[in-house]
C-alpha cells in the first residue's frame, strides 16, 4: 500500500510538469471593457458569483477589478466611475504553454483566486482563465485514467512471461485531455521493472509522439506495447486518412497541423523524426484507404542491439 501511495505521489508530481495551462484553463472568459462602470462590474460579479473580473480592450488584457475594488468604490462614492480609472493594471498573467506547476506556484505564493492566461509570453492577448480548482479537476481525471491503465497492467502482468506482455491503449481523435496517459503508464511500468533510465526515456518519447500523432492527424486508433525480456515493441495503428507523402512527413519540421493545433503548442513536425531517432528499429507504412501503421523496437539489452547491428 505504501509503495502504491508513493507511486501515485510521484505520478501527480510528474503530471504537474507535463500538463500545460491551456489544457486545464477555462476559455469562456467573462470580461468587461475599460469603459464599463464599477457598478456594471459589481452586477457582473453578483450574477456570476465571481470575486474578480478581467478588463479587456480589443482582445488584450488591460487590467482587473477585484471585489475589494468594488467595496472601496462604494465606500468612497465612485461606483459609477469607469473601471479604467481604478482597475489594477499590472496584472500577473501566465502564458498558455507553461506547465501547471508554474501556475500552482503562483497560487501558492500570492493566494490568487484565478490567473489570466495569455497567448504567449510578452503578450497581453487573453485566451483564458485558470483556477486552482481547474488544475485539481484535470489532475484527478488524469490520475483516474492512468489508474485504470495500471489496473489493466496488473491484470495483464499475470500472463505467462514467456509470451511477453502486451498492453493496448485506445486513442481518440482530438482528445487532448488524455494525451500522455499511455506513455506515462508505460514509463512507470518500465521503471518498476528497473529498465535503464535512458531506454525508458526513449520508449516514453516514442509512445508520447505516437499518441499525439493519432490525436492530431487521424480519426483515432490504438497503440500496442509489447514488453519482452530483451526488447519493447510499439505498434501504432490509426484509422486514416493516411499520409500522402511519407518521405516528406519524415522531414523534421514538416507538418500538416492547422493553426489551432499549433497555437496549442503541438504540431511542430517533429513527431515521426523523434520516434525514428529514439527507436533501434523503425518502420512505417501508410495508405490513404486504410490509414497508417508504425512499428518501433527498442532493445532493453545492449547485447541484442549489438548483434542486430552486426547482422545488418
Amino acid at each position: 500500500m505504501a509503495e502504491l501511495k508513493d507511486r501515485q505521489i510521484r505520478l501527480v508530481h510528474e503530471l504537474m510538469y507535463q500538463i500545460k495551462v491551456h489544457q486545464v484553463m477555462n476559455r469562456n472568459v467573462v470580461s468587461l471593457p475599460s469603459t464599463a462602470t464599477m457598478r456594471e462590474v459589481q452586477l457582473c460579479m453578483k450574477e456570476k458569483k465571481f470575486s474578480g473580473v478581467p478588463i479587456v480592450d480589443n482582445g488584450n488584457l488591460a487590467g482587473i477589478i477585484s471585489i475589494d475594488d468594488i467595496i472601496t468604490a462604494f465606500d468612497h462614492g465612485y461606483i459609477e466611475d469607469q473601471v479604467g480609472k481604478h482597475m489594477t493594471k499590472n496584472v500577473m498573467t501566465i502564458p498558455q504553454n507553461y506547465s501547471v506547476i508554474t501556475a500552482t506556484n503562483i497560487f501558492k505564493k500570492y493566494h490568487f483566486g484565478r490567473i489570466p492566461v495569455v497567448k504567449a509570453a510578452g503578450t497581453q492577448e487573453l485566451v483564458g482563465i485558470v483556477t486552482y480548482g481547474d488544475i485539481l479537476s484535470h489532475l484527478l481525471m488524469q490520475v483516474n485514467a492512468i489508474a485504470e491503465h495500471f489496473e489493466t497492467i496488473e491484470t495483464l502482468s499475470k500472463r505467462d512471461q514467456s509470451q511477453g506482455n502486451v498492453y493496448r491503449f485506445e486513442i481518440v481523435q482530438d482528445n487532448f485531455d488524455l494525451a500522455g496517459v499511455a506513455s506515462t503508464t508505460i514509463k512507470k511500468y518500465l521503471q518498476d521493472r528497473k529498465i535503464l533510465p535512458d531506454i525508458v526515456r526513449r520508449i516514453a518519447i516514442i509512445c508520447y509522439e505516437a499518441e499525439m500523432n493519432v490525436i492530431i492527424h487521424s480519426l483515432g486508433g490504438y497503440m500496442e506495447v509489447q514488453i519482452q525480456d530483451d526488447l519493447v515493441k510499439i505498434v501504432i495503428v490509426d484509422e486514416g486518412p493516411g499520409i500522402p507523402d511519407l518521405e516528406k512527413a519524415m522531414e523534421p519540421g514538416f507538418t500538416t497541423a492547422n493553426e489551432k493545433i499549433r497555437s496549442l503548442g503541438f504540431g511542430a513536425g517533429l513527431g515521426l523524426p523523434n520516434m525514428k531517432s529514439c527507436a533501434d528499429k523503425f518502420s512505417i507504412r501508410s495508405s490513404m484507404e486504410t490509414g497508417t501503421e508504425i512499428e518501433a523496437i527498442v532493445y532493453t539489452v545492449e547485447h541484442h542491439k549489438d548483434l542486430d547491428k552486426k547482422k545488418t
